[in-house]
């Protein structure tokens, strides 16, 4: 996985330690997943990962689609199969991400068609829909890390209502992780217990 995941991190960080903070961060996403009121819970693999041990408590997939926008379609396709079925789709390497976040998200679908989580650095680290709605990535740009305003242009395209969730912060860039180490350490932002037991580790946290 080392130089594979986190790239724009090298050189601040180098290409094990990035994939150690990966490795990190989706541990703790998928314990928000476990800890969330979801009643199935599925992870959807960029490629094969025959011989990975399945993460506890999710049903492994995988992704298809020819741009990000036809994954997001076609994962939807597959999870809303019934009236009254909500999902919600999150990225794997959000910091911040707690499972009430995801609780908020399944609320707001039962008065609204799309929620969305917009994140600070661009795009989204949530989409989630109440029903299926395939014209609403037939524009895979807001999808692929475009602006705020990109899926907002969607969502009225689509002739959907649409509820916003907080905006919180990605890890892409170095400049991302100055800020993520420097809001935790003040205790204004609270993260994941594996991604804080990493990020001391490598000297950015203070014991």
């Amino acid at each position: 996985m080392a130089g594979r995941v986190k790239t724009r991190l090298s050189p601040s960080l180098p290409p094990a330690l990035a994939a150690e903070l990966y490795s990190a961060l989706l541990s703790d996403t998928l314990e928000a997943g476990r800890a969330c009121r979801a009643d199935t819970r599925t992870i959807w693999w960029a490629e094969d990962r025959d011989g990975v041990p399945r993460p506890e408590g999710f049903v492994p997939k995988l992704q298809s689609g020819a741009d990000r926008g036809a994954r997001l379609a076609n994962a939807f396709e597959a999870l809303l199969t019934s009236p009254g079925d909500r999902a919600i789709v999150v990225v794997a390497d959000l910091p911040a991400l707690s499972a009430s976040h995801l609780d908020r998200a399944f609320s707001a679908l039962e008065r609204h068609d799309v929620v969305m989580g917009p994140a600070t650095g661009g795009g989204c680290w949530l989409v989630g829909l109440s029903r299926r709605s395939p014209a609403l990535f037939e524009d895979a740009k807001w999808a692929d890390g475009g602006s705020c305003e990109d899926a907002r242009a969607a969502v009225r395209g689509a002739g959907l209502t649409l509820r916003e969730l907080e905006p919180l912060p990605g890890l892409d860039t170095p400049a991302d992780l100055v800020r993520l180490a420097a809001a935790a350490a003040a205790g204004a932002l609270l993260l994941g217990e594996t991604a804080a037991a990493s990020l001391r580790r490598m000297g950015l946290l203070p014991e």
